[in-house]
């Protein structure tokens, strides 16, 4: 137990130090595999596979049982882990957001790799990149709540910390501001594409949104 402890230890300090996920839309799966006595397994096979796409992604275990893959589109997938002497585990409906860090481990259950375990429960999946609040709509959250216009800019305030900063003209715009920080700190993104130039909150009658105006 109390390596298990440094080993998601050692995973939290890899994610903040090499891998650098801000302002990019993808996230990472980690974790950490270990044997029925709690010995680290090394050179276990991981291999993640978008359920979307169909797109594989591979590495195996380090020298402490440890796994990274990093950059991962956000999408549904599922993980995959093999070793020689010991059954393959299957974690699949793991769904990875915009800017996760899932840290998933596995227990390797000891019998033949031709045999194909599905793991359905397990602990929730643990985001080891930092202590950030964060808010995910998806289309059919968006399509449930009554919006004015139909705008992206009414979900953006049902975010925890998000509140509408008064511009300095009356009647005017506004821009956002989250957990107290400046407006300046948001970073807009649109079909993949910075729109930070200019953007503002808009909400008056029925045009409301996140505009963009050139700087004078």
């Amino acid at each position: 137990m109390r390596f298990r402890r440094a080993a998601l230890l050692v995973v939290a300090c890899l994610f903040s130090g090499a891998l650098v996920l801000a302002q990019s839309p993808n996230g990472a799966i980690s974790g950490v595999v270990l044997d029925p006595t709690g010995a680290v397994v090394v050179g276990a096979e991981v291999i993640v596979v978008n359920d979307a796409t169909r797109v594989e992604y591979s590495t195996t275990t380090n020298g402490e049982g440890i796994y990274v893959i990093p950059n991962l589109p956000p999408g549904p997938y599922r993980v995959q882990v093999a070793k020689i002497g010991f059954k393959t585990l299957i974690k699949p409906d793991i769904i990875l957001n915009v800017q996760d860090a899932l840290a998933i481990n596995f227990d390797l259950p000891v019998g033949a790799s031709s045999e194909t375990v599905t793991v359905t429960g397990g602990a929730p999946l643990i985001d080891t990149q930092d202590a950030a609040v964060s808010t995910v709509v998806d289309r059919q959250f968006a399509d449930n709540v009554p919006m004015n216009g139909r705008s992206f800019q009414t979900l953006i305030t049902l975010a925890p910390g998000v509140v509408t900063v008064p511009g300095a003209v009356a009647g005017g715009v506004g821009e956002f501001s989250i957990n107290g920080q400046r407006t300046e700190a948001n970073y807009f993104v649109v079909d993949g594409v910075a729109a930070n130039t200019g953007t503002v909150a808009i909400d008056v009658g029925n045009a409301s949104g996140v505009g963009g105006a050139s700087p004078s």
